[in-house]
Parts: C-alpha cells; structure tokens; sequence
C-alpha cells in the first residue's frame, strides 16, 4: 500500500471520528442537565399563577383556586425536560388541559407526575387549601342557589357553598403563588341578559389599590374592572368594596372614595374656614367605555350636616363623612340606592340626571321616621321585587332586619317591620339576605373564643335551618345569596 492511499485512509478516519466528538459535543451541549430537584413546574390554574418546586419527591402542595362544579383549567408554562402528566392527562408547554373534581377536602388529592429517563418525581395538590379554614356544617337550606362569602380580620379567601354547606369554590393565598392581595366582596349577579356572573374585590397588600375581577358562570377569569379616567377620576384610584353594580358584561356602576379639601361645608358643623380634608364620593356609571354620567358627593354641600359636626377632626386622610358600604338598584325604576352608614342614611339618586331623589333616616329623614324606626349604623341593604327595602342594622343593644315599603311621590312610610335578632343569634350581624317570604340568611363576627358563622334562619318557625361555622379567631366579613330568580338589580 503506497503512502498516499495510508495519508487517505487514515485521514477519513480521522474526519469521521471527529464527525462524531463533535455530534456527540453538540448532542450534550443542547441537553439540559439541571437535575430535576433544581426545577420547578410554572403552572396558571384558573387563572393564577402557581409555583411547584420539584426538590421533594411526594411533597404536597395549595392551589389558588379550584372548583368542584365546573371544569378547572391548568395551564403549564414552562418546559421541564420530562414528560408531564396530571391525574394521568399528560400536558406539554404552552398547553391546557380541564381537569373535573368531584370534591374539594384535604384528603382528596392531585397528583402531577414528572419523568424522564433518569428520573421521576410525584407531587400533589390538595384540592381545599390549607391556607382556608375548616367550614363545619350543619342542617341544609330549602334553596338550592349558592352562598357567597368572604373572610375577615385579615384572612386571605373566599367561598363558594352550596346548600349543604360544602366548598365548591374556593380562593385562597397561597406560598406557592406569587398573588399578593386580599378578597372582599365576593357576590353572584344574574344580569339583565340572564347570564351569571361572579366577582369580588381584589386589594393589593403593597399598594392598597383595589379592582374587580369579574368571573363567568364557571368562575372562570372574564375581565378586570377600574375607575374609568375622566376630569374627577383618575384610574389609578382605588374601588370602594361592596360597591360595584355589573348589569351587563359592558355595562356597570362602581364608586370610590377621593380626599379632597373643600371650601363649601356649611357654617356651624366646625369646619376650617381655609379648607377641609375629607373623604368625597365619586360613583361612575360606564358602558361600552364610555362614562354615562358621574356623581360626586361634596357637590351637595346639604349631605355634610347628615354626619353632624365631625369636621373639626382633620385628619390626613380625610374624614369619611359618608360612611358609603353598599349601593344597590332599585328593581322598579332602575335607580339608584346608597347606604351612607356614617349619617344612618339611606339615599337614592337618579341614574339620568344624578339629582338626590330622597333621603330616608337619618337627619335628613325625608319619611317622617321615628326616633326608634330610624337606622343606627346599616351593613347591608337589599331590594326585593315586592318594593320592599331590607336593611341590615346594628344598634348598641343588638342588630336587626329592618323591612320597609315606601310611598315614594308622597314620601311616606307604607309598612314597615323590624325583626329583633337578638333574642335568636348571638353576635354581630355582618350582612343579611331576604331569601323567598320568611328566611333571611346573615354572617355573624366572631364571638369571644367562637369563630364567625352564617345562618339561615325562618323566622316563621324562629328555627335555623343551616349554619356554617368556622374555628375560633376566623369570621366572615360578609355574605350573600342569590335565588336563580333574582336579578342584578338586588
């Protein structure tokens, strides 16, 4: 063999094995070689972002939020390297997969199975957070419709239950989502169009600004909802809870509440003659983005004197001289009514020109009510298609429903009934809820060492035919329930 032929053979040699260093150095070069204890899986469930670390191999994690009547959604966003596969539905990045529970309890589990050929790691997820206190539960309601509540004194969650009490819908914080806010207000409305839909406040702990977070009927993510920017509002400005009002999916009411130094209070209340600080309210109504009209409560300098002579009081964020918790809509004209729980006033407005329709307990009582008739400081309030007014109301000696039916051209009382709870429900009523001729259904705060409850209650038989408790040092900050008949204009 001549030696060019060797140079030849051993130079194909050569170019093949180096053919195959460098394949080999690319192959492994493009490889991830993180161990699969250093990853973590990126999961979106419902709509909220949830981190699951992969270091403990069977390690048991909280989600967000789950549903046990309606299909959840898990979304995974990040490539791991390994097949992925949840209750057995195997899913990639980028993809969803719908996963139906038939229950939420700490003892019913998923489970999410991450493997490839080194390696294999099994996680869970509870299906009822540990983040959400126990529910106890007993008796059942007579209506089928849902409750709506959210927690107090701090506490991050909210709860969907059915009539038995159970969780079927449930939002709670979470160490392994990154969501840090608190909920208020959780409510369910049917809207003019005859569609569901859920919502509630979602508050931000580092800014303390609020939106709402407006859900389909399978408490699925739909849109969020801000002040709209116009010359009195800016849209950066936080919601006023307990006051938003969704009648179609483009089309709601909300309010908040802006520090303003005003010059117009009235002689006499003690107000600075170089300008007060309070707390006005501003109430829009917007449709298709637009703003149909806006209300600001300092323009009617007559509201001040309803809170008496409190301006002497300044302070740095304003005093709230309205006191605004609730807004509803009145179910035969489509007006507008407020609970302004710092005067004991109701009030109604017209939703076409904003004029101040009447005014109803309170010193500016326009009804002609008695010392004992009129409101001490209302919590909730509720209209109901008969064109009865029910109000939740909290006295020094206990709280009460106050049901009511006014002449309204004539401003006159037509009936009125006030039902003494406190000879059937120990604690603080928070909320209450007229449900069909004779059961009403309200959260009570905590008592001393008991935790907070809601009740439903017939007063025909003055019997409590369910009550969902919770452990001590937890209550509800409030409460709802909305028959399949009912509008969003109760």
């Amino acid at each position: 063999m001549d030696g060019s032929r060797k140079f030849i053979i051993v130079s194909t040699g050569v170019s093949i094995l180096l053919i195959i260093l460098v394949s080999v150095t690319l192959a492994y070069a493009g490889r991830d070689n993180t161990l699969m204890a250093d990853k973590s899986l990126n999961l979106t469930i419902n709509g909220f972002l949830v981190e699951l670390p992969l270091s403990e191999n069977g390690a048991t994690y909280d989600a967000v939020s789950l549903s046990s009547v309606s299909e959840n959604k898990f979304l995974l966003n990040n490539e791991v390297g390994a097949t992925v596969s949840i209750d057995d539905k195997k899913v990639g990045a980028g993809d969803t997969i719908n996963l139906q529970l038939s229950s939420l309890s700490a003892e019913n589990l998923i489970t999410i199975k991450v493997e490839n050929e080194k390696e294999q790691r099994i996680i869970y997820l509870r299906t009822l957070s540990s983040q959400l206190p126990a529910v106890t539960a007993a008796g059942e309601s007579v209506y089928s419709s849902n409750y709506c509540a959210t927690l107090a004194n701090g506490a991050t969650g909210l709860y969907d239950l059915n009539e038995s009490g159970q969780i079927v819908y449930y939002i709670a914080s979470s160490e392994a989502s990154p969501e840090n806010a608190t909920y208020s207000d959780f409510k369910k409305q049917i809207l003019e169009d005859g569609k569901i839909r859920y919502s509630y406040q979602k508050t931000s702990k580092e800014t303390g600004l609020s939106e709402r977070i407006v859900l389909d009927e399978n408490h699925q993510y739909l849109k969020t909802i801000v002040l709209t920017e116009s010359e009195e509002a800016r849209d950066s400005e936080a919601l006023t809870s307990d006051c938003f009002i969704l009648i179609n999916d483009n089309h709601w009411i909300v309010a908040t509440k802006q520090l303003q130094l005003v010059h117009n209070i009235p002689d006499g209340l003690n107000a600075s003659a170089q300008g007060t600080k309070i707390q006005r309210v501003l109430i829009q109504e917007v449709k298709d983005d637009q703003i149909l009209w806006e209300f600001t409560s300092d323009t009617y300098p007559e509201l001040y004197g309803l809170a008496g002579s409190i301006y002497g009081n300044d302070t740095a964020s304003g005093i709230d001289y309205t006191g605004l918790n609730q807004m509803i809509l009145d179910p035969e004209d489509g007006n507008l009514i407020l609970s302004f729980a710092q005067m004991g006033t109701l009030l109604k407005l017209d939703r076409e020109t904003g004029e101040i329709l009447w005014k109803l307990s309170g010193s500016g009582d326009e009804f002609a009510l008695s010392a004992e008739q009129k409101f001490n400081q209302i919590a909730s309030i509720q209209a109901d298609n008969a064109g009865n007014l029910i109000i939740t109301d909290q006295g020094q000696s206990g709280s009460r429903i106050v049901v009511v039916s006014l002449d309204e051209q004539n401003k006159t009382v037509k009936a009125y009934n006030s039902i003494d709870l406190s000879k059937s429900v120990t604690g603080k009523v928070v909320g209450a809820t007229k449900v069909g001729d004779t059961l009403a259904i309200f959260g009570l705060t905590a008592e001393q060492d008991n935790g907070g409850s809601i009740t439903e209650f017939d007063f025909d038989s003055n019997k409590i035919l369910l009550q969902m408790k919770l452990p001590a040092g937890y209550a509800f900050a409030d409460v709802s329930k909305i028959e399949s008949n009912q509008s969003a204009t109760e």
